[in-house]
């Protein structure tokens, strides 16, 4: 079976004037359809950009994207993305609005998706009446309401408090096992990543090249309690020491050219 997702030597270049700064270098992978991938690495090693490239908001300066054997040469129609900050903007069914769907059509699966995730009783409510945890919670249900086969996910859980963010890290695990979408999730946190996922893609300092694609293998359904297991440790003990290696490497090579 093809993969769902195909990245194949991909860098990008972002210029300002005389300057330029190489985000990322010849990053290559391959996701297949239904599972959940996370990408770790330090601050500005191109996640975010790597996200962009893939969803078509961004073009590469090399290489190629596709996703089911197409090409990506513009935004793509079948993906829902989720960002750190919540941008509410009024409802769930707003992506049903853009796309020109019907949203009669779509209003039993915004229901559906509401008390799914622990908002039943909140329909009528404003975003700023929401706490942060329940703003995502939204937003989850907005990337999910046409039913999008690929999820991308920025960070999205990144500036909640521990107890909210393990809560929802739970709440997404439920929603991904019950609709068998793709996610492909970006995040700081090395024990997110690993609880998350089946395969943790590690990636650099800047520029960006995937230093390793390693396999997550907790049986699932996954609970809190894996994380006190030596298994989840030695993942994240594993991940650790690859970018601490990477970050060294990267000191010494910035020594070097001074």
């Amino acid at each position: 079976m093809p993969p769902l997702i195909s990245v194949q030597e991909v860098s990008r270049v972002f210029h300002g004037g005389a300057k330029f700064v190489n985000a990322l270098d010849r990053v290559s992978f391959e996701i297949s359809d239904g599972s959940f991938v996370s990408l770790v690495g330090p601050s500005g090693c191109g996640k975010s950009t790597l996200l962009k490239i893939i969803a078509g908001l961004l073009p590469a300066s090399s290489g190629s994207v596709s996703v089911s054997a197409k090409p990506v040469d513009g935004p793509l129609e079948n993906v829902g993305m989720v960002f750190q900050s919540p941008v509410l903007l009024g409802n769930i069914l707003l992506p049903v609005e853009f796309a020109k769907l019907g949203v009669g059509d779509h209003m039993e699966r915004a229901w559906s998706l509401l008390q799914l995730v622990g908002l039943k009783g909140f329909e009528e409510m404003y975003p700023h009446q929401l706490s942060g945890g329940m703003q995502q919670r939204v937003s989850l249900c907005r990337a999910l309401v046409t039913d999008p086969q690929l999820l991308l996910m920025d960070e999205p859980f990144g500036a909640l408090d521990a107890m909210t963010r393990d809560e929802l890290d739970l709440e997404l695990l439920k929603l991904w096992q019950e609709k068998k979408k793709t996610v492909l999730f970006v995040t700081h946190s090395i024990q997110e990543a690993v609880f998350l996922s089946d395969r943790v893609f590690v990636m650099s300092p800047r520029p960006g090249r995937l230093l390793e694609n390693l396999a997550i293998d907790l049986p699932r359904p996954r609970t809190m309690e894996m994380m006190s297991s030596a298994q989840f440790g030695e993942h994240t003990l594993k991940i650790r020491a690859l970018l601490a290696s990477a970050a060294s490497k990267s000191a010494t090579s910035a020594r070097s050219t001074m």
